[in-house]
């Protein structure tokens, strides 16, 4: 049976104790009520409506022509059942538990909201994390970090990473899927490094309570042959449209689909991929871009005879009209295809399709909106990166001066650039994430807050950082990087990172869109700044900055239980240019008169430093070993506290300063407690406890 792209079906869902049940359904003629203001050049294009005319007009032509329509892989276009469309909470059916699956709560779709089977709204915040792609070894290859390639390395460098994002707050990571990397020509896993090391991402993610978006689809270029015939190799980047396009290519990657996530994965006790908890986002393909134009398509040989063929089947000629007109209904069917692969093989993860950065209509046209807005997908992703275009025009590489609060701003309201998220179709019909965010070239504090903000404001439940540097390898980039966050040699911006998490996970979806003033925006419990170069949260038990701040820029709490911060605050002191980590300790439930922390060590761009006489190998100076003054500034809290500084193999207490709290620190881990009031035993305990493993060859 074939479905008819220009029909919408309509479900009626009961909602009770938090499930969704589909109590009735009806095919319907689908006319958007906004579709005259979608696309801004209107006059330029067939409008929607009369794309959707022209395509019920030709519907006896397409049931003619059923058996030439076939290769072209519009039979999977077909009727799904109402359960399976609504994908209802536990619509898969038992799936048998092991330990650790407790830690995970699988989502599920309803009236464009993300939701955990508990009931709870999705807010999930991290980063791409590409341990197990090809390119990410390749990028690095310049340093000689990686030669020769060692797996086991590789792996310790990957915990290392985990361990940082996990300090950053990052509950979910994005892996983009390269075949080149594990799959031959015709869809079918090949076992290689990077296939072991998805196996091991996903445990790992699974160990450690972390969410998984995964990628399905994509290409970097890595320059390694690592399988010889692959369907998506290095030279095959500008070829990704005719996966959705080829016959014989949408049955390869079909193949590649139902192969990935029926893997038994051999280091989780053979247990399929798609039964891990921590997977709960599919994504067909990263950035599915067509040509713009079929003259360009010719460039791509076998998606070129499919659109000559869909021209001869309609009986139609090339123009620009049919081009857009082929592309929406390849998505389409493209789209419908994977809805129905991923019911049938039972995965629980969502599905979902790519749209683009910000601009997108402007750069691939309206064709792949429709077709997702007119399609059953629950989910649509964006990415949204101030300064990208600004990148291509500056005389300067470097961003950071730059206020790109007008940018988000505009991002909102144009609907050629992301504007189109709150049009009905959108809004109304499917959830949302940004699978990647980042400012390009720039290093402030106060730039990922207000995009955390900006992403509530379009809806956004899960967001995802491009990407995060790898332990080990944040040194090898500058100041000018266009992509660059690590915990490590970022630590401004890290410490942004952390405010702007707090800021995601508690600003209500759909808040407004304004801001304080042009440079500042100062709301609920949390405030950036373009001016200052700053950002906070501050509540009684979390104190968060990326910069110094005094008590005049926010509504500083009286006694935090954490601290997070980059440079001075009412409570700390310190010129270090390292993040640090300060917490309380409590016993069953009382302050136990005791404080962890951690200071990592001072990282600077090269060209900030002041230390003329090095000659810099690369563009971030680490210090492992420079003292700084630290102060604690707490009410109530003076020289009855002993410091000690921890390291693997002693505990030592630290010289203070006067009756106060104050003394020289480096980089490494203390204990700070009153012994007489704290409880029996607790020093040894927090000696005894796990030391961190970040930087603990070099603090010592």
């Amino acid at each position: 049976m074939v479905s008819l792209p220009c029909m919408k079906r309509i479900l009626a869902v009961d909602v009770r104790n938090n499930n969704v049940k589909v109590t009735s359904a009806a095919v319907v003629p689908f006319v958007d009520n906004q579709s005259t203001t979608v696309n801004p050049t209107f006059q330029t294009k067939m409008s929607r409506a009369n794309r959707l005319l022209n395509l019920l007009l030709s519907c006896i032509a397409l049931l003619m022509g059923f058996f030439l329509l076939l290769p072209l892989g519009l039979s999977g276009v077909s009727a799904q059942t109402n359960e399976k469309q609504k994908r209802n909470s536990g619509w898969y059916g038992n799936i048998p538990k092991v330990p650790g699956d407790e830690k995970f709560s699988r989502i599920f779709v309803h009236e464009a909201t993300l939701y955990h089977e508990s009931g709870e709204e999705v807010a999930l915040w991290g980063v791409n994390f590409q341990s197990a792609m090809s390119w990410e070894k390749h990028r690095f290859l310049k340093t000689n970090l990686f030669k020769p390639f060692d797996l086991n390395k590789w792996k310790r460098m990957v915990d290392d990473s985990f361990d940082e994002i996990q300090k950053m707050g990052c509950d979910v990571i994005r892996i983009h899927l390269c075949p080149g990397d594990f799959a031959d020509a015709a869809g079918n896993l090949v076992e290689t490094d990077w296939l072991e090391m998805l196996d091991y991402t996903l445990v790992e993610c699974h160990r450690r309570g972390i969410y998984i978006n995964l990628a399905l689809l994509n290409h970097l270029k890595s320059n390694e042959k690592i399988v010889p015939a692959t369907f998506l190799g290095e030279d095959d980047k500008k070829h990704k449209w005719e996966l959705l396009a080829v016959p014989h290519l949408q049955k390869v990657s079909e193949n590649f689909f139902r192969q990935l996530v029926n893997r038994p994965n051999p280091l989780d006790n053979n247990r399929p991929y798609k039964h891990n908890p921590a997977w709960i986002i599919a994504e067909y393909m990263n950035e599915p871009f067509f040509p713009k134009t079929s003259e360009d398509a010719q460039k791509s040989p076998d998606g070129y005879a499919a659109y000559q063929t869909w021209l001869s089947v309609k009986g139609l000629s090339d123009s620009q009209e049919n081009w857009e007109n082929f592309k929406y209904e390849i998505i389409l069917s493209s789209i419908t295809r994977f809805n129905e692969l991923l019911l049938e093989e039972q995965v629980p993860a969502v599905p979902c399709w790519n749209l683009f950065w910000s601009m997108g209509p402007k750069h691939e046209g309206w064709s792949s909106y429709d077709a997702a807005g007119d399609s059953d997908i629950p989910l649509v992703s964006f990415s949204t990166y101030p300064g990208q275009s600004d990148s291509q025009n500056s005389k300067s590489k470097y961003l950071g001066e730059t206020n790109y609060l007008p940018y988000l701003k505009k991002s909102y309201e144009d609907p050629m650039w992301q504007g189109w998220l709150m049009q009905d179709r959108f809004k109304k019909h499917k959830a949302r994430i940004a699978y990647e965010f980042e400012a390009w070239h720039n290093q402030t504090g106060y730039i990922y807050p207000a995009m955390a903000k900006y992403f509530r404001t379009v809806g956004t439940q899960v967001a995802t950082m491009w990407t995060y540097n790898l332990s080990g390898c944040g040194t090898t980039y500058g100041k000018n990087a266009s992509h660059n966050l690590s915990l490590v040699t970022t630590p401004r911006k890290a410490a942004g990172f952390l405010v702007a998490k707090e800021v995601f996970k508690r600003t209500p979806r759909y808040t407004p869109i304004k801001t304080t003033t042009e440079e500042e925006d100062l709301f609920g419990k949390a405030a950036y700044s373009f001016s200052k170069n700053l950002s906070v949260y501050a509540d009684e038990n979390l104190f968060v900055h990326s910069g110094d701040i005094d008590a005049e820029f926010i509504n500083i709490p009286a006694t935090p239980k954490e601290i997070i911060g980059y440079g001075s605050s009412p409570f700390v002191r310190y010129g270090g240019h390292g993040i640090y980590f300060l917490k309380a300790h409590f016993d069953e439930g009382e302050y136990a008169y005791a404080w962890s922390l951690e200071i990592l060590p001072h990282a600077q761009f090269a060209e900030d430093t002041n230390y003329k006489d090095i000659k810099a190998k690369l563009p971030v100076v680490m210090d492992y070993s420079t003292h700084y003054m630290f102060e604690l500034r707490y009410p109530g809290m003076g020289n009855e506290y002993r410091i000690y500084r921890v390291d693997r193999r002693s505990c030592e207490v630290v010289s203070q300063r006067g009756n106060s709290l104050q003394f020289v620190a480096k980089p490494g881990h203390y204990i700070i407690i009153n012994e007489e009031a704290a409880p029996n035993g607790l020093l040894q305990k927090l000696q005894d406890a796990n030391i961190p493993s970040l930087f603990k060859d070099n603090i010592n």
